[in-house]
Parts: C-alpha cells; sequence; structure tokens
C-alpha cells in the first residue's frame, strides 16, 4: 500500500482555526466602510501556511487584486468554488499548482462574494468580497428574490446547513425543487448538504441520521465521508460511522457509505504525478477496497464504484490527461481485472448521458460491442436511469418507454425500462418519487396488460427499497384497483428485471 502513505500524510495535517483579521470583520458596516473613498486599485495578500488561508476572508473593490503567497511546504491550488469546475468564476483558477515558495495574482473584476478552496485540499477554504466601486453593500441573491443560480443555491444550502441543521437544508431544497427554480440536480445537492454536514461534525457538532439522509440516491454520504476521510483517513473509523449508518437506514444505506469510502480514497484532484494515468489514480482506492473487502465481493464492489466514479468524472470532463473516446466510451474498462469491471463499467455507463445527450435511441449501438452479457445488463439498467434527471420534472416521459421498446427486446428492454423507472427515484422529489412513477405507469405509452403491469410492478419494488412499509401501504390505494395487489407483492409477482449479477 505504498501509494496511501503519502495521500494520508497530505490530507490529515492540522488545520487551525484563526481569527479574522480586523479588516475582513463580519460586520458589514465595518468592512464597506474601510472601503469608501479608495482611490484606485490596491493589491491584497493572502498566505497559504500551516493549512490554512491568512486572512481567509476579506473585503476588496473590484479592479483590486489579491496574491496568494505559498508558505507551505506542498502545492497548494486556490479557486473558485465549487470544487472541481471552479465554474462559479471560472478565471478565478491559476490553472496549475503553485510551488512552495511561489505565488500568483487575480484581478477581480465582477462584483458579489467569492468563495474560494485549496483545489489539492478542498478542505481550506476562503471568501473574497468584491464591491462595485461606488457601492456601499454588496450584491446578494435571496431564495426570496426570484430565481437563485448555482452559487446563490450552494450559500443558501451552505448557511441553512451551518444555521437549521440537514433536515432544513433538504426542506429547502424541497422548496426550491416546488418553485421549478432548481439549479442543481438531486443527487449534487445532497452531495453538497453532506459536504456542510462533515464541517458541523468535524466541529464537535453531531447530527442524526435520518431518513433525509438517504435522499437523491443517497448523495449525503457521499459527500459527507470525503470530508470525513480526508481528515482521519482510519478506515476503521468510516466502517463505524457505516455501522451506524445501518442500524438508522438498513442495507442500502450502508452500501451508499461504503461506495463513499471508496470515493474518500481516490485523490481528487490527482497527485500531478499520476495525470493521465488511469491506472495510477485508481491504485490507491483499489488497494483499500480490497484490504477492507477483499473476501466479501458485494461489498468490495460497492467500495470500487467510489473509487472508479473519480476517473470516470475527469475523463467525461476531459481533465487530467483522461477523456472519454465516443466511440468506445468503456475503452478504459476493457482491460481492468473481471472483479474490477462490474463497478468500472457502472461508473462509466452514466457518462453516456452526455455522449447521447439525452436521446435514448443510440445507446443499443454503444451496448452490443459488450461481449460480457452482466456488463451489457447493467449499462442498459444505469442508462436510463441516469438521463431522468433530465426529464424527472417533465410531464411527458414517453420517449423512455418507446426508446426501450424499439431498441430491445426480452429481458433487455424490461431492464431498460426498470431502469428509467429507478430514475425517477434516484432523481425525483425526496418523499414524492412515486408521483411520477406512477404517472409513468398511467401514460397512454404502455401498448399490452403486461407492459403495464410490469410498470406498475417494478415502481412498487422500489418504493418498497426507498419507503418505509407503512409509507408504502398509503400509496397502494393510489394505483388502479387492478394492479393495487402488485403494491405489497406478497405473492411474489413481480421480481426485478436486472439480477444484479456478481463477478
Amino acid at each position: 500500500m505504498k501509494r496511501i502513505r503519502p495521500l494520508l500524510s497530505r490530507v490529515a495535517r492540522p488545520r487551525l482555526l484563526l481569527a479574522f483579521a480586523a479588516a475582513v470583520l463580519l460586520c458589514a458596516g465595518g468592512v464597506y466602510a474601510s472601503l469608501r473613498g479608495t482611490e484606485g486599485p490596491r493589491e491584497y495578500t493572502i498566505e497559504a501556511k500551516e493549512g490554512s488561508f491568512f486572512p481567509s476572508k476579506i473585503a476588496l473593490i473590484v479592479g483590486d487584486k489579491v496574491t496568494f503567497k505559498n508558505l507551505e511546504s506542498h502545492s497548494i491550488w486556490p479557486a473558485s468554488d465549487p470544487h472541481p469546475t471552479h465554474e462559479f468564476l471560472a478565471a478565478f483558477d491559476p490553472g496549475a499548482p503553485i510551488p512552495p515558495g511561489g505565488s500568483w495574482t487575480y484581478k477581480f473584476s465582477e462584483t458579489g462574494t467569492w468563495r474560494f478552496h485549496d483545489h489539492l485540499d478542498v478542505t481550506v477554504q476562503g471568501e473574497i468580497h468584491a464591491l462595485g466601486r461606488t457601492s456601499e453593500k454588496t450584491v446578494k441573491k435571496s431564495a426570496s428574490g426570484g430565481y437563485c443560480d448555482g452559487k446563490c443555491f450552494d450559500d443558501l444550502v451552505k448557511e441553512t446547513v451551518k444555521e437549521k441543521g440537514i433536515d432544513a437544508a433538504y426542506a429547502l431544497f424541497q422548496e426550491t425543487y416546488d418553485s421549478g427554480n432548481l439549479p442543481r440536480s438531486c443527487h449534487w445537492t445532497a452531495h453538497k448538504i453532506g459536504e456542510e454536514a462533515y464541517h458541523l461534525f468535524k466541529e464537535g457538532k453531531d447530527f442524526a441520521i435520518t431518513q433525509a439522509t438517504s435522499y437523491c440516491a443517497y448523495g449525503f454520504y457521499h459527500g459527507f465521508l470525503e470530508g470525513l476521510l480526508r481528515d482521519n483517513p482510519d478506515p476503521a473509523y468510516a466502517l463505524t460511522f457505516c455501522d451506524k449508518v445501518e442500524e438508522k437506514l438498513g442495507r442500502l444505506g450502508l452500501q451508499n457509505c461504503y461506495h463513499g469510502i471508496g470515493h474518500g480514497f481516490t485523490e481528487d484532484p490527482p497527485d500531478p504525478k499520476v495525470e493521465g494515468d488511469f491506472e495510477g489514480m485508481i491504485e490507491p482506492g483499489i488497494k483499500m477496497c480490497e484490504f477492507l473487502f477483499g473476501k466479501d465481493f458485494n461489498n468490495l464492489n460497492l467500495c470500487l464504484t467510489g473509487v472508479y466514479t473519480v476517473p470516470a468524472g475527469f475523463a467525461s470532463d476531459g481533465t487530467y490527461g483522461l477523456s472519454i473516446d465516443p466511440k468506445d466510451p468503456f475503452a478504459l474498462c476493457k482491460d481492468e481485472p473481471l472483479r474490477y469491471k462490474k463497478a468500472c463499467y457502472g461508473e462509466f455507463a452514466p457518462k453516456l448521458d452526455k455522449i447521447l445527450e439525452g436521446d435514448m435511441s443510440p445507446l443499443p449501438s454503444y451496448v452490443s460491442s459488450i461481449d460480457d452479457d452482466r456488463l451489457k445488463r447493467l449499462v442498459v439498467w444505469v442508462v436510463p436511469s441516469v438521463m431522468m434527471s433530465r426529464d424527472v420534472t417533465s410531464a411527458d416521459h414517453s420517449k423512455y418507454v418507446d426508446s426501450c421498446r424499439q431498441g430491445f427486446e426480452g429481458r433487455y428492454r424490461l431492464i431498460c425500462w426498470g431502469g428509467s423507472i429507478l430514475g425517477f427515484f434516484s432523481h425525483g422529489k425526496p418523499e414524492k418519487e412515486y408521483e411520477p412513477a406512477l404517472a409513468f405507469c398511467a401514460s397512454a405509452s404502455w401498448k399490452t396488460e403486461g407492459e403495464r403491469t410490469f410498470c406498475y410492478g417494478e415502481a412498487f419494488r422500489q418504493m418498497r427499497q426507498n419507503y418505509s412499509i407503512e409509507k408504502v401501504k398509503s400509496i397502494c390505494p393510489l394505483a388502479p384497483k387492478a394492479y393495487e395487489r402488485l403494491c405489497l407483492d406478497e405473492k411474489g409477482e413481480h421480481t426485478s428485471p436486472y439480477d444484479d449479477p456478481s463477478f
């Protein structure tokens, strides 16, 4: 486990909590008063040292410059939120690590509150308030003021978790979802809530493991475990936390917690020495997953999915020397050992959504070249479930029925439809995922009684996996009488078309 040791020593370095300088007090009046009447641009310095930015918050006027000086013994990479895309202020990104003793200067040309982080260690964060030259106040968006873009929404999530807790943050998400102005996907939002919850946890503020943490395909645990393993890379600590999750949420919660462990032990961003080296990127995570779960394939695969999802994201974005060939999207997986291929194909399959641009009709041509039937079934199951994130709020999902029918036959057709239904429960409004699923089954797109029966059976199976039995019982009467018998399925009339074969 040679590659793991340097990774652990880097991410485990201590964090210091420091007071802000007087010039950047949170009292808005004090900050802005010090800026009034300033003539010409000024240059400010932020030093990276002792695992923090000094100062971590600063106020300036548009046109001013900030120079980041690296006083650490390792490289840093200050960049705009969010990690890893830096899209809120894309130009605020040096594009490469700053070595020890080096510096980088950025001139602010846009007003706003710009949070930033060290791209090489996202637990190191800061914030810059850029004011208009004639303005005495920052321009802040609010949820009550209408549409809230991605940055604004992330700010609201962060503040809500800190001040009111994670359940309140999910309530905020639900309200924004209802308004039709949700700027982030369900899973990404849950991931962000998990990140912010970990910051509280690190400060000794515990949180309740409630049903809300299972929303949006358990994205909460993916974000939470990433932070936990950066600061405390002891796998025993992570496993103990996962055991608590299982006590509260059962097997599905545990599975997603194990995925988070694999994610947390795979460097994002990667060590510059392994850029472009797919095997080098996954090696530390692979070794840790084998160490923890090598004798239990099911748990090993869950951990490995967390490993492979990291380079799959790099390849999809064309970063760190990786890319996806549109003609052969699974090229990087083909030479992986057989016991790793299920995780690799499963994590690269979602990237087909970007290639297909929401059109499922070409999907059969991509799976036809996959020789292993188990992998082929996995991809047919995953792709429509991911694509549904684009359309979950739409009133018409007929294209999923039609594309699966036209592109596949027999069992593959059912798997394709089943993946579409899974998409409602992965991306739909928390606790209300069943509503579009039932509407999907009631639509006129189904041509035969057998097709419609399958839809209701699979929708109810997903409900039994995601909801309490009491909730499922309350939903049963919402289905037509002819299909209500499938709700609890006590006679076993419906089984999943995808049997999740082991490797």
